[in-house]
């Protein structure tokens, strides 16, 4: 019987987008805390620099821009230069940016895919080599459940996030017959810092608590746990699943 263990992730090498800050960052330490070398990027040096410092001396910061892709190839090349290897695949990076879909523009909408959408596929199709060489195996796409629950001003941004769970899903039937697993999980909202401090005020944080059926607001520790599952081998026969973790207020 397979069950999670912590020390499976010792010696592992795991690829993180968007390490710096918010999920990604309390992922990449945590893995990096559990044993596992981490690769993640960010366009922040000074985070990332400060993030690594977190990390047990296993964390490694590439400055990135996952919207280029000649800086996603060099990404994950360091990243399979280190041990050949890539064992674990988190697409986590997002541009959430609030803009009415009247106000938006072409520029702006290319952005949303280029960075959501479109880097997952680059940063994926890039680690292909090393994941098939890994034993991991294991790739989690970052969603929302904004795009569930169709929440405004969030059209263009819910339109690039909506994309990923078709990109999962008929990953993980391609890559399946290689045993290379492809879940994603979808947050709901979640107080990063980042959130609390430009975005939540007390009457969303009121609303949260009345819609979930969970009576207590979810941070960083209530996703990296699920997180974890779905890259061990507990999660051995899940793949093409959107693990929605939003305490209780969209039930799938």
């Amino acid at each position: 019987m397979n069950t999670m263990q912590d020390s499976e992730f010792k010696g592992q090498v795991a690829v993180v987008t968007g390490g710096t800050a918010g999920i990604g960052r309390h992922l990449t330490i945590t893995l990096a805390k559990l044993g596992a070398e981490v690769f993640f990027c960010g366009r922040q040096p000074a985070q990332g620099h400060e993030t690594a410092t977190q990390c047990a001396g296993r964390g490694h910061f590439c400055a990135c821009d996952v919207a280029v892709p000649e800086a996603v190839a060099e990404f994950i090349k360091t990243a399979v230069a280190f041990k050949g290897r890539i064992d674990y695949l988190v697409n986590n990076v997002a541009d959430d940016t609030r803009i009415k879909f009247e106000e938006a523009t072409l520029a702006e909408f290319d952005r949303f895919i280029a960075v959501n959408l479109r880097s997952t596929f680059a940063v994926t199709q890039a680690a292909l080599p090393g994941l098939r060489t890994g034993t991991g195996r294991a790739v989690v796409n970052l969603g929302t459940t904004n795009y569930m629950l169709g929440l405004a001003p969030f059209t263009v941004y819910n339109a690039s996030k909506a994309g990923l769970l078709g990109f999962t899903r008929s990953l993980a039937r391609e890559l399946g017959p290689e045993k290379i697993r492809v879940n994603m999980l979808s947050p709901g909202w979640i107080m990063t810092e980042k959130q609390l401090r430009m975005h939540v005020s007390a009457e969303d944080k009121a609303d949260l608590l009345r819609d979930q059926a969970l009576p207590f607001l979810l941070t960083e520790e209530q996703i990296t746990p699920p997180l974890l599952f779905l890259l061990s081998t507990a999660a051995a026969g899940i793949t093409g699943q959107n693990l929605v973790v939003d305490g209780g207020k969209v039930m799938q």
